[in-house]
């Protein structure tokens, strides 16, 4: 049977975007509504306009992911502006002892937020340090006695899938294939108490599609099906922080639906 996740893709899309005005009326997070606009693009230009108003005289925002989220939205949009520039000039000069980013340049460097800013802004403002570290982390998580299924769906995420695969990539395409749970989602790890949710299953098809000649098409095909069938009426999957939740699985569902259309 095919699985198609066109119909849960675009309810997804029709709620997130229906709630952006609500939302940032409600909360003027800027970081949040950036966030959902950049991994469920709407094209309206209202999100932009709370982030730019927001942004502080420095380049930043209220922290370092609200700021790499804000930044990755003002640099899609055209032209490009000083604002876009001086959030780019912010983050490079806040990089964690000066490689990768954590949650501020006194933290240790972290996987998902290092990965996120290689993703979207790694040809703009990306050193080889930044890289490395990356590396390094994943490295280490993988020989430690407990691997986050998330970390490697972020990783691969942002590696380049018109190079040949490192042996690290291998690794962690055979890691994410062993850890889908029973019903085909994936949680934190397999068998974690919490069981699937859509935030993990979101990272980890976005990391398995960036390489779709590496992809078990099974293990892609079970967690397209498990969002679909938990996804809620309204468009929503159930999730603490049900908008960036949604958002996430969103961004998982759109590319594996590029991986089984195109394969």
């Amino acid at each position: 049977m095919t699985i198609c996740p066109g119909n849960a893709v675009d309810r997804a899309a029709v709620v997130l975007h229906g709630g952006l005005e609500g939302l940032g009326r409600r909360t003027g997070d800027a970081g949040r509504l950036a966030r959902i606009e950049v991994l469920c693009p709407s094209e309206s230009p209202g999100t932009a306009r709370l982030v730019s108003a927001n942004q502080r005289k420095d380049g930043g925002w209220v922290d370092m992911e609200d700021s790499l989220w804000c930044a990755i939205l003002l640099q899609g949009q055209q032209p490009v502006e000083t604002s876009t520039k001086r959030a780019l000039a912010w983050l490079a000069a806040h990089r964690a002892a000066g490689r990768g980013w954590g949650r501020n340049e006194r933290d240790q460097p972290r996987i998902p937020i290092t990965a996120v800013v290689l993703r979207f802004l790694g040809n703009m403002i990306s050193e080889s340090n930044d890289w490395c570290v990356l590396d390094h982390l994943w490295v280490a998580d993988l020989q430690s006695d407990l691997q986050v299924t998330y970390k490697g769906g972020f990783f691969l995420s942002c590696q380049d899938s018109d190079r040949r695969p490192s042996d690290l990539v291998l690794r962690t395409f055979d890691y994410l294939h062993s850890q889908p749970n029973d019903d085909g989602g994936f949680g934190p790890w397999r068998g974690h108490p919490i069981g699937s949710d859509p935030w993990s299953t979101g990272v980890c098809l976005a990391g398995l599609c960036r390489f779709p000649e590496l992809a078990d098409r099974g293990v892609v095909e079970r967690a397209v099906q498990w969002l679909i069938d938990t996804q809620l009426e309204s468009g929503y999957w159930p999730y603490h922080f049900i908008d960036e939740g949604t958002a996430y699985a969103y961004w998982g569902l759109t590319e594996a639906a590029n991986l089984l259309e195109g394969s």
